[in-house]
């Protein structure tokens, strides 16, 4: 029987270095396995991060810039609603038989000044014609004198809403840029009648304002009429126009425009339109409009827009006029230069257009519009008189709503504080997973006394 070699057992402390070993090389695996995780993470949060601020800045895009939304409220709103839009009426072009050449030097200012149809003819021999003119005053002329008339003398026939009525009741005779007009619905009536402004219940031919005028007058014939349309808290229209028929029709196609009280947070610039109350005292958009206006030919023409210049009548000491504050105020001489740019001074329009030698630009005024407020829009067209016996003796004007209902819009909030802070919280949680309550969890475990206990 052999005998067995007897080997001595591992001591224990051999046993404990082993797997002490092990263990930290479990720990040293583990620990390299999480730090590996843990900077895996990184990349990903910072990706996640920059999504979210990008998500981010487009809601607040959202916000910031396309915060007022303008929407149709209404499709059905009935023309009583609203109030009968004003109507001035002008005379443009007239002949005279006693001073044919100053009618014709007032028929050109006119032309220039109107922007009618008959400017687009015009060259630079028609503006030297009358050099001799430069420095007198328009309003000493007999011919301007003549066109003061009384409206009796002036209208033939009124009708408002299909009844008969006295034109002097109707009319207000008041002075432009640069002559006279009659005034219908306007400002100048305000004050006047305790029913302004007026409205109809209809539309339709002879519904709204229909009016007969007399073309022979004791000293001149009338040619061409200016007519606007406009609001009647404003001094000036969409458009003007210009006819020398006997039959002027002027369909209107109106819009309204109200707002929410809570647009005003936004800056006018972006809502583009003033509450009643911003509006400072004495100034209107049609005042702003003309500032503008002026302020471009004084820019273009190098003088300020007060035609016709002060009358000069002493010929051997000829100086061009000046205002108080030294400009010198255009003249007759001057015409050229306000054709050149074809800027109308009664033009309502907020842009103005520098479309010359093929260079297109357009000078914005700024000048809004109340954010309650109507827009008339007109279609105009005309026609001459069926009998010979009134043919040229009068002209008619008949401006009408051409439909019941129009469209009513109404500017409002699209996009507001609360609506961006959910849009944040719903970005960061979808992106981030972050909520408040978890970030505040988050920060009372920094404490030890907020710190719930291990296993609960």
């Amino acid at each position: 029987m052999s005998a067995t070699a007897w080997k001595p057992e591992p001591a224990s402390e051999a046993n404990d270095d082993d797997h002490g070993e092990s263990k930290k090389q479990k720990k040293k695996q583990a620990n390299g396995w999480a730090s590996t995780r843990r900077y895996a993470r990184i990349p990903m949060k910072i990706m996640a991060a920059l999504a979210t601020v990008y998500v981010s800045m487009l809601s607040s895009e959202r916000y910031f810039y396309y915060w007022v939304q303008t929407s149709i409220e209404r499709t059905d709103m009935h023309v009583s609603e609203i109030v009968f839009p004003a109507v001035t009426i002008i005379p443009i072009h007239f002949s005279s038989l006693k001073a044919e050449k100053l009618t014709k030097a007032y028929n050109l200012v006119q032309s220039v000044i109107w922007q009618t149809p008959m400017s687009a003819h015009l060259t630079d021999d028609n503006f030297t014609e009358f050099a001799e003119l430069d420095n007198w005053n328009m309003t000493s002329w007999g011919i301007y004198q003549s066109l003061q008339v009384n409206c009796r003398h002036f209208f033939i026939e009124c009708q408002w809403r299909r009844r008969t009525m006295n034109c002097c009741d109707l009319f207000r005779p008041t002075k432009t840029f640069n002559g006279f007009a009659f005034e219908f619905n306007s400002l100048v009536s305000s004050g006047k009648d305790d029913t302004w402004p007026w409205s109809v219940a209809a539309s339709g031919s002879y519904s709204g304002l229909y009016v007969k005028i007399k073309r022979q007058h004791s000293l001149y014939t009338l040619n061409t009429l200016g007519v606007i349309v406009h609001e009647p808290t404003q001094l000036l229209g969409m458009s003007i126009d210009y006819s020398s028929e006997d039959r002027i029709v002027v369909p209107v196609e109106p819009l309204r425009f109200t707002a929410e009280l809570e647009v005003r947070a936004r800056p006018v610039q972006m809502r583009r339109c003033y509450f009643a109350n911003e509006i400072p005292k004495g100034r209107s958009r049609s005042e702003c409009i003309y500032k503008c206006h002026f302020n471009y030919i004084f820019s273009k023409c190098n003088c300020s827009l007060e035609l016709p210049v002060q009358a000069i009548l002493d010929e051997a000491n000829i100086t061009d006029a000046k205002q108080s504050n030294g400009r010198r105020i255009c003249g007759v001489k001057d015409l050229a230069c306000f054709n050149r740019h074809r800027l109308s001074l009664f033009s309502m329009s907020n842009i103005i257009e520098e479309s010359r030698d093929n260079v297109f630009n357009t000078v914005d005024c700024g000048c809004f519009p109340q954010c309650d407020h109507t827009q008339y829009h007109t279609s105009t067209y005309t026609e001459k008189l069926s009998t010979h016996s009134s043919h040229g003796a009068e002209v008619e004007i008949d401006v009408y709503f051409q439909e019941e209902t129009l469209f009513s819009y109404r500017s409002m909030l699209r996009f507001t504080l609360i609506d961006l802070m959910v849009s944040y919280g719903g970005i960061a949680g979808l992106i981030m997973g972050i909520s408040v309550l978890g970030c505040f969890n988050n920060i009372l475990d920094h404490f030890a006394c907020c710190r719930l206990p291990q296993g609960s």
